[in-house]
């Protein structure tokens, strides 16, 4: 049987599926970790562990910061022998190139210089916002170091002892669906796991009896998010996938406050980052290009500290994509790639209860 893990669906299995309070303390920790790590050269040939735990990133580093955490923490965890970091493949926004480029610069700010970088699929087109590539070394990346990245999954896949893969999916699902639906029999014999940030939703018309939700990365690509849950779900390959709701807000100002005391550029990157990502977000919203459920009102009472009494009284409603939203920041984020990515650790797998499904593969 296949089993899966809903994390915070919007289902019945909600509640029961909440990550436990506990969970901020690993995140907490995981970025004192980098900032002890980051600038600091391991030594060459550190302890690895192949029998492990190997993993696939499948990211989209750029619009937000939150990819980059999840690929430092998986660095530094492949660095320090706890896991084996087989590849990561960048996609997405136009411009995969660009993020591989993005993903290849923070691999080598700690060192992870034998982990390939791989330019995955397209995806729709979007405009890069300034802050996204303004990382200290980009423009220094030799283009020649990234590979096709359909070509390093099949290589990964084909190499990979039977059941050893855990593929961790942070962004569009396409890269996967294809590999899935190029050699079926191959995919499910190799991978052990499929962590997903993503949602499904009850669909009592589906063959599983669930579908794709409204979550951002399954918008990426709807065919592609149902195709890869329906195959999962069809031929029992287990997923860990981790919804919106699972996901715990922490205070927007731990990123700076961790970057002034490291005096790291990685820090100071994803600082800014978030900051000015959150204007860019702001500007996408007042645009139209946000899921109806991101309205101003939930950008405030996120981002900006605001209830919705404060919001409605300071007429908060009527500011347009070039109001100076920065001033207003003073709220939370949510983590969603790095407690995706939580799910498939051993170390943190614990703290999520079990609220597996069974699902009968057909």
């Amino acid at each position: 049987q296949g089993r899966w893990w809903a994390v915070g669906t919007s289902s019945s299995v909600e509640e029961r599926a909440r990550p436990q309070t506990p969970q901020a303390a690993p995140l907490s920790y995981c970025a004192v970790g980098m900032r002890g790590f980051l600038g600091r050269k391991r030594e060459a040939g550190a302890m690895r562990s192949p029998a492990g735990l190997q993993i696939v990133l499948v990211t989209d580093p750029g619009p937000d910061p939150d990819d980059i955490k999840a690929l430092l923490v998986c660095a530094i965890m492949h660095k320090q022998g706890h896991l084996d970091l087989r590849a990561v493949v960048a996609n997405g926004g136009g411009h995969p190139k660009r993020r591989a480029r993005l993903a290849r610069c923070v691999l080598d700010h700690v060192h992870a210089d034998d982990v390939p970088v791989g330019i995955g699929s397209p995806g729709r087109e979007t405009t890069a916002q300034p802050h996204e590539y303004r990382l200290a070394g980009y423009a220094d990346v030799d283009d020649s170091r990234l590979e096709d990245g359909a070509a390093l999954l099949r290589a990964v896949l084909s190499d990979a002892p039977e059941q050893s893969l855990t593929i961790v999916c942070i962004s569009s699902l396409r890269d996967v669906a294809d590999m899935m639906a190029e050699d079926a029999e191959r995919f499910v014999s190799k991978v052990r796991l499929m962590a997903i940030q993503g949602g499904l939703e009850r669909d009592e018309a589906q063959p599983s009896g669930w579908a794709p939700d409204s979550s951002v990365n399954n918008g990426f690509d709807v065919e592609a998010a149902a195709a890869t849950y329906a195959f999962c779900f069809a031929r029992g390959v287990p997923m860990t996938v981790t919804s919106r709701y699972a996901v715990p807000m922490l205070p927007m100002q731990l990123a700076r406050s961790f970057a002034e005391r490291a005096k790291c550029p990685v820090m100071r990157y994803l600082a800014d980052a978030q900051f000015l990502g959150l204007e860019g977000l702001w500007q996408r919203l007042c645009q139209g290009q946000l899921p109806a459920r991101c309205t101003k009102q939930w950008y405030f009472e996120t981002f900006c500290g605001v209830d919705k009494r404060e919001f409605e009284d300071k007429g908060y409603d009527a500011l347009a994509g070039d109001a100076p939203i920065v001033s207003y920041l003073n709220g939370y984020v949510k983590p969603y790639d790095v407690v995706a990515l939580m799910t498939s650790l051993p170390a943190t797998r614990s703290l999520f209860p079990d609220a597996g499904v069974e699902v009968q593969p057909t």
